[in-house]
């Protein structure tokens, strides 16, 4: 027996070649090994055969219940306490070696975890980001074939890192998101280094079916082996319902603006479109260092608005506090905000932002923080199809409430009719102050010609996205190509 034979437990067939591992059919290559695991619907054994006839040079399951009869399909009663060992062996990465910086949250997980991304390389880290841009180490963007979900699975987790598997350890800075939570895709990670809950709103009920199971989805992420676990004030109320965590050898840390005596205190003290001042205090020791007294650190940065500050406050707490100087203002002003996220358009004569908000939560928080800003927001906005259509009229409602006109328009429309969207979004709402333009990028010019010089065109739901899904297809679109259109 080989070592992945020992492994697994089984014999494999004569001249049987294993480079690469998946669990979705749809991934099968040569030399592949298909594992068939419970999924949300169907038990993936349903796909074994499919991935032999595909060119996988075996399947393994776990469903007692699957008919015999392939010798290239094996039946694994343990299978799922043997992956990371497998998969360990299989691509020669010790996945306990990494550290990982998690990010899990209603909104903010993209910029937190693209901030700590960035903090651990001006430290002279290397670091790697794992999410929703994708994958880059370093200043580098990988390509890689995993799938385009926020959070990849464990077995394209071990993809990604068998490319550094030279490295001695890699940090990695990771979205989690809640899809990915309830589904269990990392529950084979060792460890986390820090796991953090940054806010929990209403989101992916489609999905969830309720904020409850949403919540506890969220809090999936402290059940995770982690050094250091990092939450909301507002979230930290939700945690007496998880008897988990009180057995976590990790006590929870609590982030506040508001309450001085929290275990996390920060304080803005300057913030524009310009320049950005805070503090943190930190009354408890976070990193397992010996007890100190209440330690104060100051910061200067070009982020903006305020909630961008309290991702990057976590952002900073997750990687603690030895790259940084205390009672001394630390120049964090080489940050950068991802693509798409409170974005000003640079190098025009407009002022224009384009943000990701694409819930109520979102929209409201984003735009009451720059509204005072400017004189008049001109807010183009749309709801996505095939989704939650119960908050589409909060979506709307939050963008007139601080805007002086909506443009409502088309965003992901996908096998939905936008007028029926529009008429989800129009209930209950005074649309007098609505123009609804199907085609985006008409929406955009329309918008840009209505504004004056201390207005502000702010462009949501899309961020850093270059597709639109209409129709079931999927077409090409850059809300800032539409801008730099305009203003070339």
């Amino acid at each position: 027996m080989n070592k992945l034979e020992s492994i697994l437990n089984i014999n494999f067939p004569k001249d049987t070649k294993i480079a690469f591992a998946t669990n979705s059919s749809s991934e099968v290559i040569k030399n592949s090994i298909f594992f068939g695991l419970p999924g949300t619907k169907n038990h993936g054994s349903k796909y074994c055969k499919k991935a032999i006839d595909l060119g996988a040079s075996l399947a393994v399951h776990n469903d007692p219940d699957y008919e015999k009869g392939d010798i290239n399909i094996f039946y694994i009663k343990d299978l799922e306490e043997k992956i990371t060992s497998f998969l360990n062996a299989l691509y020669g990465v010790e996945l306990h070696n990494n550290n990982f910086f998690s990010f899990t949250g209603t909104n903010g997980k993209t910029s937190s975890a693209y901030l700590c991304h960035q903090l651990l390389i001006n430290q002279g880290h290397e670091s790697l980001y794992i999410g929703t841009l994708g994958v880059k180490y370093n200043q580098e963007n990988i390509n890689t074939n995993f799938s385009s979900k926020t959070t990849p699975d464990i077995f394209e987790l071990f993809n990604i890192l068998s490319h550094f598997k030279s490295k001695d350890a890699i940090n990695i800075c990771i979205e989690i998101s809640s899809h990915a939570l309830d589904q269990g895709r990392l529950k084979n990670l060792d460890w986390l280094k820090s796991a953090s809950i940054l806010n929990i709103t209403n989101d992916h009920i489609d999905y969830h079916k309720n904020i409850n199971a949403y919540t506890d989805a969220k809090f999936e992420i402290f059940r995770f082996k982690s050094l250091v676990n990092l939450i909301d004030e507002a979230s930290y109320k939700y945690s007496k319902n998880y008897d988990f965590i009180q057995n976590n050898e990790s006590k929870l840390s609590v982030i506040s603006e508001q309450n001085k005596v929290s275990d996390i205190f920060y304080k803005i003290n300057e913030i524009s479109t310009i320049k950005t001042t805070f503090e943190i205090v930190i009354s408890k020791q976070i990193h397992g260092d010996e007890e100190k007294d209440k330690e104060k650190y100051e910061f200067s940065c070009n982020i903006f608005p305020e909630f961008n500050v309290k991702n990057l406050v976590f952002a900073i707490c997750s990687i603690g506090f030895d790259g940084f100087k205390e009672n001394y203002i630390n120049d964090l002003k080489f940050l950068k905000l991802p693509k798409g996220r409170s974005e000003i358009i640079k190098n025009i004569p407009s002022n224009i932002i384009i943000d990701y908000a694409h819930n109520f939560e979102a929209i409201n928080y984003f735009l009451s923080s720059i509204k005072k800003y400017y004189e008049n927001l001109i807010v183009i906005m749309g709801c996505g199809g095939d989704r939650d259509k119960l908050k589409r009229s909060k979506m709307l409602n939050a963008a007139l409430q601080n805007s002086s006109e909506v443009i409502f328009t088309s965003d992901n429309s996908r096998s939905e009719d936008f007028e029926d969207i529009f008429k989800d979004a129009a209930k209950n709402n005074n649309i007098e102050n609505v123009v609804k333009i199907k085609d985006r990028r008409e929406a955009i010019l329309f918008a840009v010609k209505r504004i004056s010089d201390n207005d502000c065109v702010v462009i949501l739901g899309k961020g850093h996205e270059d597709i639109q899904e209409e129709n079931n297809k999927t077409i090409f679109f850059s809300d800032h190509e539409v801008v730099n259109e305009i203003y070339k």
